[in-house]
């Protein structure tokens, strides 16, 4: 059985599933909207999940730290029991100035360390020289592990072949059933770089819940679609992120170290790719 957990190239130990804390696709009042993402997260925490993944361009580091402030305080969970995950926007890529941005989100989180810190895009003219820059506060001990997410292989391959010092740690990127990008998933492979997936589920839009083969496996497997979808993940060493405000969904999506997908049934997922993308970059990231 898999465990829940990988490794990554620099040693540092990953969660196997992450949540996500994305709100800037749901629907209803700010205030709302932070309570239900709060109330997600504890009952993540007492199902287990010790991975979360946020963004300075989600806007809520602030809130997201009083939620760890009050596990450390209140619930006798250790610091280094959970693995936090935070991005470099845009907009601060365009400051340049990495190291202050890095003691922002610090200040945010309330830790004094990151463990996952990622360029959120491959902004056109900057990442490369902000990466170079990551790679002096990874030095300085004030994260643990680095990497970019959004990428294609021509952003990667020129990354690499930059004059860098340290590769990504974690390359994140959509990946679903619908999605493999395959060229890319193996540059990864080949580069020993950790592959994360948001929008893992493909959000469960209409085609994903309504396709036949993933309901024949569900059926086959006496799992939910979600719960096949997330072990075709963790099979490959990939690493799911999804995010869920319903405790049932929640906790089952997490139930997927009890059985196995044959490879048949891995290979008949990998056939459903058909490119499809549900962030286009070309919104997030002018000049992508």
């Amino acid at each position: 059985m898999l465990k829940k957990s990988f490794i990554l190239s620099n040693g540092i130990e990953i969660p196997s599933i992450m949540m996500g804390t994305s709100l800037c696709d749901c629907k209803g009042g700010k205030r709302q909207l932070e309570t239900q993402l709060i109330n997600s997260c504890f009952t993540a925490v007492t199902y287990g999940i010790r991975g979360f993944d946020t963004a300075r361009d989600y806007n809520n580091e602030s809130l997201l730290g009083c939620l760890f402030e009050k596990l450390w305080k209140k619930n006798g969970i250790k610091r280094r029991e959970v693995f936090i995950t935070t991005k470099v926007g845009n907009s601060q890529q365009r400051l340049k100035n990495i190291s202050e941005q890095i003691d922002i989100s610090l200040k945010s989180l309330k830790t004094d360390y990151i463990d996952l810190w990622l360029l959120h895009w491959p902004y056109p003219d900057f990442y490369i020289e902000n990466w170079k820059n990551m790679e002096d506060v990874y030095r300085a001990g004030k994260v643990r592990a680095i990497g970019i997410c959004n990428c294609r292989e021509r952003h990667l391959n020129s990354l690499l072949n930059a004059g860098i010092s340290i590769k990504p740690m974690v390359v994140q990127f959509e990946y679903h059933p619908f999605r493999t990008v395959t060229s890319l998933m193996q540059l990864c492979k080949e580069q020993n770089l950790q592959v994360e997936a948001y929008s893992s589920l493909c959000r469960m839009l209409p085609f994903v819940r309504e396709n036949e083969i993933l309901k024949l496996l569900a059926s086959k497997y006496g799992k939910s679609i979600a719960q096949i979808i997330i072990r075709w993940h963790l099979q490959q060493g990939v690493i799911p992120i999804f995010r869920s405000f319903n405790p049932t969904r929640l906790k089952n999506n997490i139930e997927v170290f009890d059985f196995a997908l044959e490879k048949d049934d891995m290979d008949s997922i990998f056939a459903l790719d058909k490119n499809y993308k549900f962030h286009p970059e070309s919104i997030n990231c002018p000049g992508f």
